[in-house]
């Protein structure tokens, strides 16, 4: 199976589930929300798929965390913003674009990598890893159009949280979690310096895109 996106008809209880959380979790009251218009299944190839997996039953295996009533490997579903370059998931359009340039369609390909670390900010407030948040209005500042578009698109990522280092301040050298840990979990806090939750993983394989959605 090749990596693409296959669409979610709006009546589908799954279309209901992921425009749910899109909206629940529009934080800024600066911001417009626009509802969902369009959802897609992501398709990842099974090679993708399969080290997916591994990771996430080897951190399982490590923090046993379906014991403790949560998911397998504490799967959670968060926010990504990235740059389209073409129309992909605007009515009519679902083929992935061959531009090497659109982050979008270069994360549906391969899923995300390290190596496009500071791609779009310059930097990192956890250090070099692979950013989301569940704040959806948090993720739509990063989301933009190179090509005009009355859409925008936005990811909704599967991520392997396993056990999670919460932080308030700034650790920009950070290059994998602190030991015993799988990911960051950058939390608000009145003194610190984040407005909205970000979560923070250093392994291409505990993150896969699983939802386009158009809005």
């Amino acid at each position: 199976m090749a990596p693409g996106i296959v669409e979610i008809p709006s009546s589908h209880p799954k279309f209901a589930d992921v425009s749910h959380q899109f909206r629940a979790k529009w934080s800024h009251t600066n911001i417009p929300f626009k509802p969902a218009k369009h959802i897609y299944l992501v398709l990842n190839s099974p090679a993708s798929a399969a080290s997916y997996d591994a990771y996430r039953t080897k951190v399982e295996q490590q923090g046993n965390f379906k014991a403790a009533g949560k998911s397998e490997g504490n799967e959670n579903r968060r926010f990504h913003g990235t740059t389209r370059q073409c129309h992909l998931g605007d009515p009519g359009n679902t083929q992935l674009c061959s531009n090497s340039t659109c982050a979008l369609c270069g994360i549906l390909r391969t899923s995300f990598d390290l190596k496009f670390y500071k791609g779009k900010t310059g930097w990192g407030r956890f250090g070099r890893g692979l950013y989301t948040s569940s704040t959806s209005s948090k993720s739509d500042s990063y989301t933009a159009n190179k090509s005009p578009s009355p859409y925008k698109a936005m990811l909704l990522a599967k991520v392997v949280v396993g056990r999670g280092y919460k932080m308030t301040r700034d650790a920009t050298t950070l290059t994998a979690p602190p030991t015993n840990y799988h990911s960051v979990l950058g939390e608000p806090d009145a003194s610190g310096s984040l407005n909205y939750d970000e979560l923070v993983v250093y392994d291409n394989d505990a993150i896969r895109p699983a939802y386009l959605i158009v809005y």
